[in-house]
């Protein structure tokens, strides 16, 4: 018995391997999931900061805090994945990030994605799109990003988030912004 255990538990890490990996094609496949790889090569250093939730850890924390916040756990299990890189560096080529941005969103302006702020200001270049579902009841993914001279921060949330969902959260965060959004 001990002998079939061994060999069993392997044989399923082994099985599961194939599932993992689906699952995160699954999240690239997503309307929400942008590529940010070309941005986090020029910026050619380890982030900063690095956060990578996928599902199911995304899936453990709805459990845990469901208890104590029935909103934020809806709010959460509608997520695949959020991720967030921040470079702190005076050696990336501002510039170099700034015009890679800019094709990246060319590229979501050309797939539908809605640009609800773009800053241009000295070397500032901050970008933010909401991909939306056709009748745009709901955000299909948040992207984010900004450059400045020592800063360059990448965030992508995918998942099937309503705005009721935004604005809930708005309201318990005390985000009034959140609140009143109206992506329509």
């Amino acid at each position: 018995m001990k002998m079939l255990r061994r060999l069993l538990l392997p044989l399923v890490c082994i099985g599961m391997i194939p599932i993992a990996m689906a699952a995160d094609n699954r999240v690239a496949d997503h309307p929400g999931y942008v590529d940010f790889s070309v941005l986090t090569t020029i910026a050619n250093i380890e982030p900063n900061v690095e956060v990578s939730l996928k599902a199911p850890l995304l899936n453990m924390v709805t459990n845990l805090i469901r208890s104590e916040d029935e909103e934020a756990a809806n709010f959460i299990s509608k997520l695949l994945q959020v991720t967030v890189n921040v470079f702190e560096s005076d050696a990336i080529d501002v510039d170099e990030i700034s015009s890679s941005m800019n094709v990246i969103a060319d590229d979501l302006d050309q797939q539908g994605w809605e640009r609800v702020v773009r800053i241009r200001e000295d070397s500032e270049h901050v970008d933010i799109y909401f991909r939306l579902s056709d009748d745009a009841d709901v955000i299909y993914g948040i992207a984010i990003m900004v450059a400045e001279p020592g800063d360059t921060v990448l965030v992508n949330i995918v998942g099937d988030i309503s705005t009721d969902d935004i604005s809930a959260l708005g309201q318990r965060f005390n985000i009034d912004e959140l609140v009143d959004l109206d992506v329509n």
